[in-house]
């Protein structure tokens, strides 16, 4: 019995110090472990939100592109446009009357604009079927395509009919032009800080675009380079 009392009391034991050296070891490479682990995970979704951003601005663009190219002649509905805005006849889906939706995709004709919104740093679009901006000049509320945007630029393409040749000017007026451009260039610049750093541009060029200057020039213009 006493030989065991011996053996009890003569076991060496951690102590205070050494357990607190041992958490504390412990608890720096948990740390580290953690840092290393979190930083993966928000890297993985930066490159995430990246990739749907420049996703998102990609198919907007096709989206743009293909309605632009699909333009169309109306008396009643001008192609017209700013340099951060630009509107255009086109056949929009049919929206459901109060009976209810329509069992079948129906479509008539109406406006589509794109433009910039300042206050929201965003590209929208807005699409109105023709009654129901047949009082109105200036486009309203649109959908949010693509936000974080600091400025919209569009220029136009049209045949010079004095010179010959092709030049580019910042908006198409109705009162100047009573035809459709040739081509639109695009280019969408975004804010500081925002997912996608680079300048997003694109040429679109419009199949039926005769695109004439039909009276003296008013607005600024640049000549084509060769």
């Amino acid at each position: 019995m006493q030989r065991n009392k011996r053996d009890f009391y003569g076991r060496k034991a951690f102590t205070l110090i050494e357990l607190l050296v041992c958490i504390t070891i412990v608890s720096l490479v948990s740390v580290a472990v953690y840092s290393i682990f979190a930083n993966g995970i928000s890297a993985w979704r930066r490159g995430n939100e990246n990739k749907i951003y420049a996703r998102n601005i990609r198919l907007t663009s096709e989206k743009m592109a293909r309605e632009i190219r699909n333009v169309f002649e109306f008396s009643m509905i001008a192609f017209e446009g700013t340099e951060d805005s630009v509107m255009f006849p086109a056949l929009i889906p049919s929206k459901p009357d109060d009976e209810g939706d329509y069992s079948e995709t129906h479509y008539e004709v109406g406006r589509i604009a794109y433009f910039y919104d300042k206050k929201k740093d965003a590209l929208c679009r807005e699409d109105k079927a023709f009654f129901e901006f047949i009082d109105e000049e200036e486009v309203g509320k649109g959908k949010v395509l693509i936000q974080d945007v600091s400025a919209l630029e569009i220029s136009y393409c049209y045949l010079d009919n004095v010179t010959g040749g092709y030049k580019w000017k910042n908006d198409w007026k109705k009162e100047d032009q009573d035809s459709i451009p040739q081509a639109l260039s695009i280019e969408i610049k975004f804010k500081k800080g925002a997912i996608y750093k680079d300048k997003f541009s694109r040429m679109l060029f419009i199949p039926i675009g005769t695109g004439e200057q039909k009276i003296a020039l008013g607005s600024i213009t640049t000549q084509t380079q060769d």
